[in-house]
């Protein structure tokens, strides 16, 4: 198929969510590339145009829908390929969406460029044959029926329950320009052309089941990569001339090297750090169940970047029992403490989750009170939205948008505090980046 490409022949990139999603994105560029085709940017005319969706909330669901219709508007007759974890969720609903030609679920990902190839060489002999083909176009039923690759072992979620409505009112979150999970297309793009940073995709799926999350059922049961394959994709970018890795995962601290179930990540970050010379590592969001103390000296190691993503949601143990959280407010606290005793100047971020189904004005205080004690260099602040599929959108106690936004507002307030506290102990002070 390669020698049928044209040389021209270009493709443009999506990425919606995650740092999971952004891996998976330039490993998707990376082939693309390798079978043939010229990458553009997405705000670019392209030939085939790749949308890598996220369905974490249904504003990622959106704003997933925006990317397609973008690509649609933008070039009608391009190929419009729709992958990632909307995909996953609700594929039926995501084919009939206006000019998407193929959708390609999470797990089939890995023949996803294989499965563009077939599809473009389709496409381009039905417009070489557009007479023959005109009857079957104009037929509505033939319309809705697209092509999806394997869509019963692909298809985890419900179609029925998960129906689309464009008009549907869409959470905001209180501070977009930072949210994990919400970059925007534009800053993705520039990381997907980047020869600096490189994200590393060393495991993914969960095995927890977060009452608020969707995640593991779009993702698979948790699997991971070999400690050797890694440490080679790792040189193969050094070579290349990147100088940081990022070390991603959707459940990234229960990374469990394949046929080596008793080594770990900090077994993985040492080999790294000894068998490869790439300038700087940093690791992604760290579930607090997972942190190993003995990590910490790790860091200790000026390659490692010093920061940690540790998401805490709550303060109160009453609301992490709710959550089905595996830790308790004061495991958290302890590890946050000795990291800072043990790495001075780590920047510490966190996710808060604020009007979490049954939260009380007392959880509440909890929540702020153990936010106050322990000072991140930055808090990312969710109000709690019901993601219809996940056990919390089902709970009893509901709490108001009115009381959520006060919450809100008042640990916004504490992060901005605590923000600029923690850059003021720099000042002055020259911090080495990268050579």
């Amino acid at each position: 198929m390669q020698d049928q490409l044209s040389s021209k022949t270009t493709y443009a990139v999506a990425t919606l969510g995650c740092k999971v999603n952004q891996a998976d994105s330039e490993a998707i560029s990376e082939q693309m590339s390798e079978a043939g085709y010229m990458q553009r940017d997405f705000s670019e005319i392209a030939d085939v145009y790749i949308v890598n969706t996220c369905t974490v909330t249904h504003l990622g669901d959106r704003s997933s829908r925006q990317m397609i219709s973008q690509a649609r508007r933008r070039h009608p007759d391009a190929l419009l390929v729709v992958t990632g974890c909307y995909a996953e969720m609700n594929p039926r609903a995501v084919a009939s969406l206006p000019g998407v030609d193929l959708v390609v679920g999470n797990r089939g990902k890995d023949s996803l460029v294989n499965a563009i190839k077939e599809q473009y060489q389709s496409e381009t002999k039905s417009r070489n044959h557009a007479t023959e083909s005109c009857s079957l176009t104009e037929d509505p039923e033939h319309s809705r029926v697209l092509p999806m690759l394997h869509l019963d072992t692909q298809h985890i979620g419900s179609d029925q329950s998960l129906p689309i409505d464009l008009t549907e009112p869409e959470p905001q979150p209180d501070n977009p320009s930072v949210i994990v999970g919400t970059d925007s297309t534009e800053s993705a793009n520039a990381r997907l052309l980047s020869r600096t940073r490189v994200q590393m995709k060393v495991q993914d799926g969960c095995d927890n089941r977060c009452t608020y999350c969707i995640v593991p059922y779009v993702r698979g049961a948790s699997r991971s990569r070999s400690i050797g394959a890694v440490v080679e994709h790792v040189r193969r970018k050094v070579r290349a001339g990147f100088q940081e890795i990022v070390l991603t995962g959707i459940h990234l601290g229960d990374y469990h090297p394949e046929n080596d179930e008793k080594r770990d990540l900090g077994d993985l970050i040492a080999t790294l750090l000894k068998e490869t010379d790439i300038d700087r590592i940093r690791v992604s969001s760290l579930e607090p169940e997972d942190f190993r103390l003995e990590w910490l000296e790790l860091w200790q190691n000026p390659r490692m970047c010093r920061h940690l993503h540790l998401p805490m949601q709550s303060g109160s143990d009453h609301i992490l029992r709710r959550m089905a959280r595996r830790y308790n407010s004061e495991r958290y606290a302890t590890i946050i403490t000795t990291a800072k005793r043990l790495v001075p100047g780590i920047a510490i971020s966190t996710d808060i989750i604020t009007g979490f189904p049954g939260e009380s004005d007392d959880d509440f205080e909890q929540t702020y009170q153990l936010a106050t004690e322990l000072q991140f260099a930055k808090a990312h602040i969710f109000r709690f939205s019901p993601r219809q599929g996940t056990a919390a959108a089902r709970m009893k106690g509901q709490i108001k948008e009115e009381i959520k936004k006060a919450r809100s507002e008042r640990l916004l307030t504490l992060n901005d505090k605590h923000a600029r506290l923690f850059r003021q102990q720099f000042l002055g002070e020259t911090m080495q980046v990268a050579d």
